[in-house]
């Protein structure tokens, strides 16, 4: 008998006894936890693939509709028209060489929206740019209500002069209108012209930063969608319709039972570093280590799909580190960044695959992470109200 066989008999035997003595059996262990590794350790990808299901055509029909309907724009656009001032660092970072910006107060004190995913131009394309410029875009939840997400995009051309605007993100329902998009926006990796947004338990949005609309001013912030003639968002001016996704067979659920269980996705970044260029998603799981981080090729302006319409994971690895909430990777290094709450600071874990991890203190509440390669620098941002900010950490991975 193997010793996994052992344990799992003795397990058995010992609940056993405890219902006999009138007492409550001890919850199975996840085997995800059960197996989780000391270290950073590559697992077979074979259990792991997207499905893009034939939504982009859907959409497409939509938003080419919508687009006769509705004023568009595009990101230059919408920098040109940043209705807020980021503020120099104003949260200390305890992090030596720490740079970033705080956002506008009214952002970083509000409880309705929280901040999660963080990516950058240097994500984008190889010149670290799009539209001319230094951008980044950071997505936040609704907290207290149903208007979905909302990305942040940030001027980051002059960091002395930080200015950005919200644009709410919607979902084509028809070829008349649309809807916010629910979802958690817990990571977004940008490559491209495309926007991917993690949707937790079922896989990623994509956005084309393309086709942005400009809708009504709605100074009651209820309406969404075409309403008596005009449409609205939520009182934002320009919203960024869903172009597409990419979806997993089943929903995640935690803890998770199994290695090759659902995944959730949780958040994600770009790895430039790989050919053809990667992202690399991952999982939170609360208190359980064992989070899979899982890579996925790119082709142009999509995941690299088969002629099905079916992405295969490039690879897969598991992690020995609880409660994360970001991940980046390049030239055969990974980072991850764990939360430990409102009260207490966050780690960064560096390691490589079969490696021991090193770690270093982050801020409370640290989220996605972005790799700047040329600067050797990893971003990050904490969502917890009156302590929010963008910053970079200095870091030279490969």
């Amino acid at each position: 008998m193997g010793m996994r066989k052992r344990i799992t008999s003795l397990i058995g035997s010992v609940s056993a006894a405890v219902v006999l003595l009138g007492g409550t059996a001890p919850a199975p262990v996840p085997e995800v936890q059960a197996q989780a590794p000391t270290r950073l350790t590559e697992i077979s990808a074979a259990p792991y693939s997207l499905a893009e299901n034939g939504g982009f055509e859907t959409y497409a029909a939509r938003i080419a509709s919508l687009n006769d309907r509705l004023a568009t724009a595009d990101v230059a656009d919408v920098l040109a028209d940043a209705n807020r001032a980021g503020r120099p660092l104003c949260h200390g970072t305890g992090v030596s060489g720490a740079t970033g910006f705080c956002w506008a107060t009214g952002d970083d004190n509000t409880p309705d929206w929280y901040p999660q995913g963080l990516t950058a131009s240097w994500d984008a394309s190889e010149s670290g740019t799009y539209a001319g410029k230094r951008v980044m875009l950071a997505s936040w939840y609704d907290a207290s209500g149903d208007r979905g997400v909302r990305i942040s995009f940030v001027d980051y051309d002059d960091p002395a002069d930080v200015r950005y605007r919200h644009v709410l993100l919607v979902e084509p329902t028809s070829n008349t209108n649309f809807r916010a998009v629910n979802i958690h926006a817990g990571g977004v990796a940008w490559v491209g012209d495309h926007l991917y947004v993690m949707d937790t338990g079922r896989g990623i949005r994509v956005f084309d930063l393309r086709t942005l609309w400009r809708t009504a001013g709605d100074p009651t912030k209820a309406r969404i969608g075409l309403v008596d003639g005009e449409y609205y968002a939520h009182d934002y001016r320009y919203v960024l319709p869903q172009v597409g996704g990419y979806t997993q067979t089943g929903t995640c659920s935690r803890p998770v039972s199994s290695v090759t269980a659902p995944l959730c996705f949780s958040y994600g970044a770009v790895d430039r570093s790989t050919s053809p260029v990667t992202i690399v998603t991952g999982e939170y799981y609360d208190g359980i280590a064992g989070a899979r981080l899982v890579r996925w090729p790119v082709a142009g302006n999509g995941l690299a799909v088969d002629s099905s319409g079916v992405v295969a994971a490039a690879a897969a690895y598991q992690s020995p580190h609880t409660n994360l909430q970001g991940v980046a990777s390049y030239a055969g290094d990974f980072l991850v960044d764990r939360s430990r709450g409102s009260s207490t600071r966050g780690i960064l874990y560096r390691s490589r695959v079969g490696g021991t991890a090193t770690s270093s203190s982050l801020p409370i509440g640290p989220e996605d992470l972005t790799y700047q390669a040329e600067a050797g620098r990893v971003w990050t941002q904490s969502e917890y109200p009156r302590s929010r900010m963008v910053f970079s950490v200095p870091v030279s991975l490969g």
